[in-house]
């Protein structure tokens, strides 16, 4: 692959609404003004997919005008034209200290100047950054294939899913990588504690995609497998997060619930995400709405080829998210869907061994 050179532009937004952006351009500071009313009553009509692109624009460009104010948005734009000199594109970081901003679709952000929505232009990569070190963990080289392993939950006291047919939609996704040897894709629809553990323990898998429920109490997400006799067992973040504890090889974990899951499972992913990150998982992505059989599809197509070249995570996500906003238009809200959570700073999670 070409490699990609980025010039970085981060914003820190703190639980006092302070906004501070730096790049290689300079620091500025501003306030973030937002009325969020017009906001909530955006948030049920794409819950349940009643939108159209005027009313994705409108809420983007609501957003942008929060979180660039005029000095910041005029050192985004010299981020920018420096970028373009060089032939650079931009990662753009996204920091909230505030849980009640950070629940807010950012990747809706619409600039009303260029006419383009941030989270689906290949020039602006965008992700939420988790501001914590990496510790000592180092980034593994990733030999092809890269390995996946997909963990499908349905407990039988929960709504339940199409577990066949989940595995048949990714395996269709996936099937030409698969074919070529750049994929390898091992299932789990048992998915008790005791088989994750041990699948993890017989292979060295580079990416966890999780299909099934989440529950959101009390502003904590938790997950759901199952136990002994089928039912559901929830593991919070910390508990979760302990399936990848000494276990290096994980560069992503994805997150996402089948299609017609009850809002709390979107909103528990984006609780259990970014604690996932703390905790040492170097990337993850979580759906933040349910998205159609055909757009899950589509997505684990073009995510994990464009993984498979080595590509930065956030990159990926970022040509992935404009393919689908091609593929299913700007007015369902599927392009935003996938919200990615990282530590990583230059994007890389895995790096793809040279072969000679």
């Amino acid at each position: 692959m070409n490699t990609i050179d980025y010039h970085d532009f981060q914003i820190l937004v703190d639980k006092n609404n302070n906004i501070r952006a730096s790049s290689e351009q300079g620091d500025e500071s501003g306030e973030l003004r937002l009325e969020t009313n017009q906001i909530q009553l955006t948030l049920p009509l794409i819950e349940s997919r009643s939108t159209n692109t005027q009313l994705l624009k409108s809420l983007g460009s609501q957003l942008y005008q929060a979180l660039f104010p005029t000095e910041i948005h005029g050192l985004f734009r010299a981020t920018i034209a420096a970028a373009q000199t060089n032939n650079y594109n931009v990662r753009l970081r996204l920091v909230f200290d505030s849980p009640e901003l950070a629940s807010l679709p950012w990747e809706f952000l619409y600039d009303e100047r260029t006419n383009t929505f941030l989270a689906n232009n290949t020039q602006t990569v965008l992700s939420r950054y988790i501001d914590v070190p990496l510790q000592k963990r180092e980034v593994k080289a990733a030999d092809l294939p890269l390995k996946v392993l997909l963990v499908i939950s349905s407990p039988t006291n929960l709504a339940q899913l199409d577990v066949t047919g989940e595995e048949k939609l990714i395996r269709e996704a996936l099937a030409k990588h698969i074919a070529s040897g750049t994929i390898e894709l091992d299932v789990i629809q048992d998915a008790n504690i005791r088989n994750i553990n041990q699948k993890l323990r017989e292979k060295s898998y580079n990416i966890f995609h999780f299909i099934g429920h989440g529950v959101f109490e009390n502003n904590k997400g938790q997950i759901a497998l199952v136990d002994n006799d089928g039912k559901s067992k929830l593991l919070d973040d910390e508990s979760f997060a302990n399936f990848f504890l000494g276990n290096s090889n994980v560069g992503l974990v994805v997150l996402n619930s089948c299609q017609g899951a009850t809002v709390s499972s979107h909103q528990a992913f984006a609780g259990t995400a970014p604690n996932l990150v703390r905790k040492g998982i170097p990337a993850v992505v979580a759906m933040q709405y349910s998205i159609l059989d055909s757009t899950a599809k589509l997505f684990a197509d073009e995510f994990y080829r464009t993984l498979a070249l080595g590509w930065p995570v956030d990159a990926a996500i970022q040509t992935t998210r404009n393919a689908i906003s091609m593929e299913v238009g700007l007015d369902q809200p599927d392009f935003a869907t996938p919200v990615l959570y990282m530590r990583a700073k230059d994007g890389i999670i895995m790096k793809k061994k040279m072969t000679m």
